[in-house]
């Protein structure tokens, strides 16, 4: 999916709304792997496991928050990119312990969300160049939420078994 994708899914929505809306959903999700005891499994070879999928959306989390930040606070220099296999092979989430994986990221989640709510309007409306593209402070709001729908539609569908 393109960063455009990804922002769409939350048309018709505030952004408050989708920032706060999406902490139930992970913890739905995330509660099913753990009754599963799926956090191992990787749905083929050279695939994320559960836990490296949550450590990307960590990982994630913290980018999307300090790009935000980056740009709310009139930084007009160019952000990179960044390569999240790379991210994941150096962040050894596999080492980490399910609940840790889960509180972590949801503390980013509601952190994230105060964060934004914490923007004016005029910081929401700035905008810089971001690897290849340019978005809004509020464009990365709704990029965040978009992605992490993605992922857990990912986890979904492909780790757990279909009730």
């Amino acid at each position: 999916m393109s960063h455009l994708d990804y922002i769409r899914r939350s048309e018709g929505m505030s952004l408050e709304e989708i920032l706060i809306a999406r902490i139930p959903i992970v913890l739905d999700a995330l509660d099913k792997v753990t009754l599963q005891h799926k956090w191992d499994y990787a749905y083929a070879e050279g695939k994320w496991t559960v836990k490296e999928l949550v450590q990307h959306l960590i990982d994630c989390e913290r980018i999307f928050s300090y790009r935000a930040l980056h740009i709310a606070r009139k930084d007009t220099s160019v952000l990179s990119g960044f390569d999240e296999n790379h991210y994941i092979d150096n962040a050894k989430g596999e080492n980490k312990e399910p609940q840790d994986l889960i509180e972590e990221y949801v503390t980013l989640m509601k952190s994230v969300y105060y964060q934004f709510k914490g923007f004016t309007t005029e910081a929401l409306a700035l905008k810089n160049q971001m690897a290849h593209y340019v978005l809004s402070v509020e464009e990365i709001g709704r990029l965040n939420y978009g992605h992490t729908l993605h992922h857990i539609e990912v986890l979904s569908e492909r780790y757990l078994d279909k009730e």
